[in-house]
């Protein structure tokens, strides 16, 4: 017996390898991030902003393109709605790692794919069993063992990436209905876009003009952005939004690792407890999900035990 995948799975894992590079480097850009204003105290807003601006100078460059073509679209309408969800939900996430723990708020964030698997639901017609729906569940108890409502312990501030998880599944929604027809480029210009017109309004109250190092810092994010962006919005064209997003809590995994490493910070008890389920969760609905299509699925050959 042997493997062999059918034509959809082959781009379910071309998606996949896209998606693991997506999440390693968002990895780099969450540790600058947090660095920059948890540590340094740096407004997200100027942190967004300049991440933007830098990024939207470069890929024309890149591309060796005029802006004019790389904002060239068959849903301006859609790319505008996105775009401005992703801004939104970036300023929730990076105003609370000011005071949130970087692995809690990145853990919280997963909560979207219980958002996302009812949007693929009802909107894209996606399939979606008890299975894949009890997963979800059992990932949001985890998440409510990183948030522990009512305990009196957190920040309001815990609730920031909840914000981010909401706005975020309707953005990777809307990513997969236009990227289908609009370059990944395309779609990367028009969200980086989004924040710079946005976030021009509150600049000159808050900007604080960087160090040397905070503009490597500055630089880092913006490329670490640039290559984690274009390689989500990849992912979600060629994949199955709802396949996609269990295997997007190995993410945490990242960062938790990489928080411990660079800032010392561990997820207490409970919320150590529940990364666990959300992870967990998140894996057995991808395992799930192969059986449910077979893909891959074995296939006799002659000669081959």
């Amino acid at each position: 017996m042997r493997w062999i995948p059918t034509a959809d799975w082959s781009d379910n894992l071309r998606a996949i390898a896209w998606l693991m590079v997506s999440s390693v480097v968002f990895v780099g850009l969450e540790l600058v991030a947090k660095q920059l204003i948890a540590e340094e105290g740096m407004s997200p807003f100027q942190v967004l902003w300049i991440r933007a601006v830098l990024t939207a100078i470069a890929i024309p460059i890149i591309l060796r393109r005029s802006p004019i073509a790389v904002v060239k679209t068959r849903h301006p309408g859609k790319q505008i709605w996105r775009s401005v969800l992703l801004a939104t939900a970036s300023i929730a996430f990076f105003s609370s790692i000011a005071v949130v723990p970087l692995a809690d708020a990145v853990a919280i964030v997963f909560v979207s794919p219980l958002f996302l698997t009812a949007i693929a639901f009802f909107f894209l017609k996606e399939v979606v069993g008890w299975r894949r729906w009890s997963g979800c569940l059992v990932g949001f108890v985890g998440v409510l063992l990183i948030v522990q409502p009512g305990m009196g312990e957190r920040h309001w501030m815990y609730l920031l990436p909840l914000v981010d998880a909401l706005f975020s599944a309707i953005y990777v929604i809307l990513t997969r209905m236009v990227g289908k027809d609009d370059g990944a480029w395309t779609c990367l210009f028009y969200s980086v876009a989004a924040s710079a017109v946005l976030f021009t309004v509150p600049l000159p109250f808050v900007w604080v003009n960087p160090t040397m190092m905070q503009w490597v810092l500055l630089f880092a994010a913006a490329g670490f952005g640039l290559v984690a962006h274009f390689c989500h919005i990849r992912a979600y064209s060629l994949g199955e939004s709802s396949l996609l997003a269990p295997l997007s809590y190995i993410h945490i995994v990242f960062t938790t690792g990489a928080a411990f490493a660079v800032f010392g910070t561990f997820p207490d008890p409970l919320a150590a407890g529940g990364i666990v389920m959300i992870v967990g969760a998140g894996l057995y609905i991808l395992h799930r999900e192969t059986v449910r299509r077979g893909r891959p699925r074995p296939v006799a050959t002659p000669g081959v035990d």
